[in-house]
């Protein structure tokens, strides 16, 4: 039987900031069981149900057009995916748009957050002027040095901070690696800090989709 590949754009916002990506998998394998979709699953000897998440969120953070993709047995209307999803999940997620893949996750190359935070932003903007912003990364091999600084496609400092960053599964930038930077820097600590995903993008700028 052929299945329909399905990909559902997401919110991940207040309370479930603080869920993992691990248990974000389960929720939404949950809820798609609850909404009674006709999800495909996978074959052999321990048969489960094929979810993937295009890019996990960092725990912490909230993003507002986050991606996954699952594939269908039976040809369901996008908008009713959409509405029997909402039913399903809990309030502080919730499915924005559902649509065919268009992209495959490998298309990904950069991503934007908005940063809201008690901090002096004329301060901040000038840090960012600085020749280069050295932090550490922690990877799979170990920790490593690298120069923030060329890594920032854009930004502006307004009433929030919107910057874009590197992401993808290869090579991605924690937001939070710029921050932590700056309050070492400054000594200062950054109380009430919000960061948000608000757009996935490609490599000529495009939303991801």
């Amino acid at each position: 039987m052929p299945s329909v590949n399905t990909r559902v754009f997401f919110s991940k916002t207040d309370r479930a900031k603080y869920i993992s990506h691990l248990d974000l998998n389960r929720v939404m394998q949950g809820a798609i069981k609850r909404a009674k979709l006709p999800v495909w699953y996978t074959e052999g000897y321990n048969p489960h149900m094929y979810v993937q998440f295009m890019l996990p969120l960092s725990l912490g953070q909230e993003g507002m057009r986050e991606a996954v993709d699952f594939r269908l047995l039976e040809d369901v209307p996008f908008e009713e995916v959409t509405e029997r999803l909402n039913n399903a999940l809990p309030l502080d997620i919730r499915a924005v748009e559902t649509a065919a893949p268009v992209l495959k996750n490998t298309d990904i190359t950069t991503a934007e957050y908005e940063i809201t935070a008690d901090i002096d932003r004329e301060n901040f903007f000038k840090f960012t002027e600085s020749e280069k912003i050295i932090v550490e990364k922690k990877t799979k091999k170990g920790t490593s040095e690298i120069d923030l600084k060329p890594l920032i496609s854009e930004l502006s400092v307004d009433e929030r901070i919107t910057l874009r960053l590197p992401a993808g599964n290869d090579f991605n930038i924690n937001p939070m690696l710029l921050l932590d930077a700056y309050r070492t820097a400054s000594g200062k600590e950054l109380p009430r800090v919000r960061i948000v995903r608000t757009k996935i993008l490609c490599a000529d700028g495009s939303e991801f989709r």
